[in-house]
């Protein structure tokens, strides 16, 4: 299974010829693309109009979703305390999608390159299955 992160989704749409947008299509065809609340919310929140957002809401909510628990939470806290530590901090919003891809052994597919910081997070490549 496979986060897909706001930088694809957004570039996806965009683009029509962004190869994102076939690799977005080709993890919904095979049923491996999940959703989570972070992303939910920033995709959402960049709809042009209101029917925009109805579509976008009603496509996106049927997609399977990972909800976060108290020890999500914590887990983030702690990351984020540690990555600061180092001096490597990432933002608050990027560690829950984060750790919620290792607690459900998901990848994370992004254009954000801070999400290489995160110990053990796999990252996922286009054509990979």
């Amino acid at each position: 299974m496979v986060i897909v992160d706001t930088s694809v989704w957004v570039q996806g749409f965009r683009l029509r010829a962004a190869p994102e947008r076939s690799e977005v299509d080709r993890l919904l065809a095979r049923d491996e693309a999940v959703m989570v609340g972070v992303v939910l919310a920033e995709v959402l929140q960049g709809a042009r109009d209101p029917k925009e957002f109805e579509e976008l809401r009603v496509w996106l909510t049927a997609l399977p979703y990972l909800e976060e628990t108290p020890d999500t939470w914590v887990r983030v806290g702690d990351l984020s305390y540690q990555l600061r530590r180092n001096g490597t901090p990432v933002s608050l919003l990027d560690l829950v999608i984060g750790v919620l891809a290792l607690e459900n052994n998901c990848a994370v597919y992004t254009l954000d390159e801070h999400f290489q910081r995160i110990p053990g997070l796999q990252l996922h490549q286009a054509g990979q299955t």
